[in-house]
């Protein structure tokens, strides 16, 4: 449709108003369509079928609408044909650099000697699933980890120490939305057998405080401290029960869209923990939604959680990011980023041309970001 706009409300209005049109047409016609005649027969099941099939596409608009899975129509026909273009960008700093330098700061440390594994790690593909209480946070959630292959093989992995990609889910979501939908875990380990980085362990905690809350991952004023749980408990955590490098340069995070700016927000507010990031479609300051607000505009903590005025003074973290154009859940923040980043801070950037908010632009990057990984973060590296 020329001129109407995929997400906006005329066609939402359209498709909507089609499908209510559609609807009392049923029930001005049905009656004459009675009787068991096979022409009246297969009328009804046609209007039936048209009716639902444009009730169900009436609910798919708005919900692209809110959510732009797909921003236009250009990225509609780019997501059928498999084509979608990209600009890649550098700025500021050197990755490398940036995630090898030496940073003063908090950071997990290992207490020793490490609890055994559960008996159910191997037979459950190396995922597993605990139940944390965060002392510097008051919370308790689940944090769920998988080991990578030869973790628990005794001639391959015993001594090894690995490290850690602590994911971020989307909103709505949960911990399992890096393992099982965006399979991240068969890309590195596809990633490992082609020598692009090293084995790694996956850390996926929850984000939501209760369930269905939009946190940000911010540490709220009232409200859960969920920062805190994130880059403090988790790591402390992780760092005593799993076999893992503590050192930052082995440490980085990965998010989408929500969990992007999750990733981005850990990763330069605690440069001491995390040397990099991957930021797929996220931003760079919190966006809460109506059911939550964790601090008022413009508050001390409004201003700390604002990545863009950071950039100014940036910590030396090296970050992965994907925006596009069409995507304003993202790319206006992003590109406020782009324009102030400055060394030590270092952001390889992928802008999209025409793509929209979604699952399967963030799936096929996985590679490109893992390889970007596995050649920029020190502790990442693949092994020889």
């Amino acid at each position: 449709m020329v001129g109407v706009s995929l997400t906006g409300s005329v066609f939402v209005g359209i498709v909507t108003a089609l499908a209510v049109v559609a609807f009392i047409a049923l029930i001005a016609v049905w009656p004459r369509l009675a009787g068991r005649r096979p022409g009246g027969i297969l009328a009804r099941t046609g209007l039936l079928l048209t009716v639902n099939l444009l009730v169900l596409l009436a609910a798919a608009v708005q919900l692209n609408a809110k959510y732009l899975f797909f921003a236009g129509w250009t990225d509609l026909g780019g997501a059928m044909g498999g084509h979608v273009t990209t600009t890649a960008l550098s700025r500021g700093g050197t990755g490398a650099k940036a995630a090898a330098a030496q940073v003063n700061g908090p950071a997990a440390t290992s207490n020793g000697v490490l609890p055994p594994l559960p008996p159910s790690a191997d037979r459950l593909g190396g995922v597993i699933v605990s139940t944390v209480h965060g002392p510097l946070s008051g919370l308790t959630g689940t944090v769920v980890v998988r080991i990578p292959p030869g973790y628990t093989v005794r001639a391959v992995g015993a001594g090894t120490r690995y490290p850690v990609l602590e994911t971020f889910n989307g909103y709505p979501g949960t911990p399992m939305q890096w393992l099982a939908t965006m399979q991240l875990g068969s890309a590195m380990d596809a990633g490992a057998v082609d020598k692009k980085m090293r084995p790694a362990v996956i850390v996926s905690p929850q984000l939501e405080f209760p369930p269905g809350v939009d946190t940000e991952c911010v540490n709220g004023a009232p409200g859960p401290a969920v920062e805190a749980w994130l880059t403090k408990d988790v790591p402390n955590f992780v760092a005593r029960t799993y076999r893992v490098d503590t050192s930052r340069s082995s440490w980085a995070t990965i998010g989408l869209s929500a969990g992007g700016w999750c990733a981005a927000m850990a990763t330069m507010l605690h440069p001491a923990q995390y040397s990099g990031a991957i930021v797929m479609g996220g931003y760079f300051r919190p966006w809460f939604g109506a059911q939550y607000e964790a601090f008022p505009p413009g508050s001390h903590e409004a201003k700390r959680y604002n990545l863009v005025a950071l950039a100014h003074k940036p910590p030396p973290v090296a970050i992965w990011l994907e925006t596009s154009h069409s995507d304003p859940d993202s790319y206006t923040s992003s590109a406020k980023f782009l324009k102030v980043v400055r060394p030590p801070l270092s952001v390889d950037a992928v802008v999209l041309r025409n793509a929209g908010h979604r699952i399967q632009i963030w799936q096929a990057l996985l590679p490109q970001a893992l390889t970007w990984l596995g050649a920029t973060i020190p502790g990442f590296r693949p092994l020889p």
